[in-house]
């Protein structure tokens, strides 16, 4: 792992944080603890003197022996007595003061490690304070490094992050002399790697230097690593280790909190974006659908035919089409397409197609031919490898011929006036905008009066349910027999609500385009 952390310039002193110191504790102190007239009488009634250290007299006048008072290896003063040899009134004495010894010991202990507690409290809130202000990596790296080097003496240190889990570890904030913290420092770079490979703080004291790390965790991960160096020969102490953990703590927090604030952000920023899109999306529909005859019935003043449509894309915007107009007061031109593919793309390329077949057919050109030429412009202007079924028809109102060319399209239905469904006859051909060659075979088929067409795009039999099965033709076909009292929009409805008791609820999967003409009596 190769680390590398900028220099920082930073003049704040560093101080160290370190326990009560306990070489002040000796025979004289500890009486002026209050226990100096307890001893004092005990020693009187006794005949028993007390001498410090050093064998100067404390309380009376020392005798021909001495007994030490002896705490954790260090004689702290005599019990000396009129008596030689072993004295039980000297010895209970002894026992005594050493007691007490230990009490002031313990209490002194005690009060040090209250300190130390009031310090790491006042810490953490000093340091949460500072740290909640800020929301910058650099920022929040600084000011922790900042209050560990005024608690624990360093010549260098510095905060290294990682954007996500398992990456890189990147620098954030440093002090210290240039290089200070290289990136090939094996002291310092195999404890910051340990730090982040185990997750807990680790000393590395040598005589060549010392490290501390602590690793960065938040929400039980490590985000990062702080690290400080001395290069001045002193080691560092578990009472350093557990300040810097402790900085670690609220240090993690605050990066957690800078990741989290980034990604309200970005998420902000998303939205809009999506907000933006959708708007687009919206607006590209309300245009694709203007595209389209939308207003029912289309022809209100002929009354020899019905005819209705529905359109339902599967997402904002699709590719399928329709479209119908009359070329003349005899011949109604039918069109329904899908175009391979779904979204903007889709929509996109379906408006060309859409456009060229009625500009064409609106020439009066038969069928095939009218589908002939547009493949050609289709081809001619190819911009992608989208490509469009579709079905085009022109039906002679007065005697009922239908005329008509398939390039790669769902052959539409016959609805006989008597019930009857039958499939238009197939007449082969590929889809538009594949293949410059493209033969089209032209095809036809009688409609009495009473009879209809039903066009549909494949999104009508390939409708899935929640167990992926096909609404199939059949059940389609089935949907269609005995609707010859249906007007058009009605039969569409019908077909409409057997798709939507079918899948129940299913995710559409394609666009579901229909078209229904019914054949009216003739003039």
């Amino acid at each position: 792992m190769r680390i590398t952390i900028p220099h920082i310039a930073n003049e704040s002193a560093s101080v160290s944080l370190t326990s009560p110191d306990m070489a002040n504790l000796n025979l004289k102190t500890l009486l002026r603890s209050g226990a100096l007239p307890a001893v004092t009488a005990l020693a009187a009634s006794l005949d028993l003197a007390l001498e410090d250290a050093a064998g100067q007299a404390i309380l009376g006048t020392p005798g021909l022996s001495r007994h030490p008072i002896v705490h954790e290896d260090t004689t702290l003063g005599w019990v000396s007595g009129l008596v030689t040899g072993p004295s039980a009134p000297a010895a209970a004495l002894v026992t005594l003061i050493t007691h007490l010894a230990a009490k002031e010991s313990e209490r002194r202990a005690l009060a040090g490690e209250v300190l130390h507690l009031y310090r790491e409290v006042h810490l953490i809130e000093q340091l949460s304070e500072q740290l909640a202000a800020l929301l910058d990596f650099a920022a929040v790296g600084q000011s922790a490094l900042d209050q560990a080097r005024r608690l624990i003496a360093a010549s260098h240190g510095g905060v290294l992050v990682m954007d996500t889990e398992g990456g890189p570890l990147r620098p954030v904030a440093a002090f210290g002399p240039e290089g200070a913290l290289p990136a090939d420092s094996p002291l310092v770079a195999s404890a910051v790697e340990r730090a982040v490979e185990r997750g807990i703080a680790e000393i590395v004291n040598t005589p060549n230097g010392s490290a501390i790390c602590a690793p960065l965790r938040a929400k039980q991960r490590t985000v990062g690593v702080i690290s400080l160096g001395n290069d001045t020969g002193a080691s560092y102490s578990s009472v350093d280790l557990k300040l810097l953990n402790t900085i670690a703590l609220q240090t993690a927090a605050a990066i957690e909190n800078s990741f989290l604030c980034a990604e309200m952000v970005d998420a902000v920023r998303d939205r809009e974006q999506l907000a933006a899109l959708q708007k687009e999306l919206d607006t590209a529909r309300t245009i694709q659908h203007s595209l389209v005859p939308r207003i029912f019935p289309p022809f209100p003043d002929r009354t020899d035919f019905d005819i209705h449509a529905a359109m339902h894309s599967a997402k904002a915007v699709g590719g399928d089409f329709f479209d119908f107009f009359l070329i003349d007061d005899d011949r109604l031109g039918l069109v329904i397409g899908d175009v391979s593919g779904k979204g903007i793309p889709a929509a996109l390329y379906m408006a060309v197609t859409r456009t060229q077949i009625k500009t064409t057919a609106l020439q009066g050109v038969a069928p095939a031919e009218c589908l002939l030429e547009v493949n050609r412009v289709l081809v001619r202007e190819k911009v992608s490898s989208m490509f469009a079924t579709c079905f085009y028809g022109i039906l002679h109102l007065r005697s009922g011929e239908f005329h008509f060319c398939n390039a790669g399209h769902n052959p539409p239905y016959l609805l006989r006036a008597s019930g009857a469904v039958e499939e238009v006859p197939i007449t082969g051909g590929l889809p538009l905008g594949m293949f410059a060659k493209l033969k089209c075979t032209a095809g036809s088929a009688a409609l009495a009066p009473g009879d209809g067409l039903f066009l549909y795009t494949d999104g009508v039999p390939e409708a899935v349910n929640a167990t992926l099965e096909d609404f199939t033709n059949e059940r389609l076909v089935a949907g269609l027999e005995g609707a010859s009292s249906l007007a058009s929009r009605h039969l569409i409805d019908r077909i409409t609500g057997s798709l939507l008791t079918f899948t129940a609820g299913a995710p559409q999967s394609d666009d579901i385009t229909m078209l229904t003409l019914r054949l009216g009596a003739r003039g």
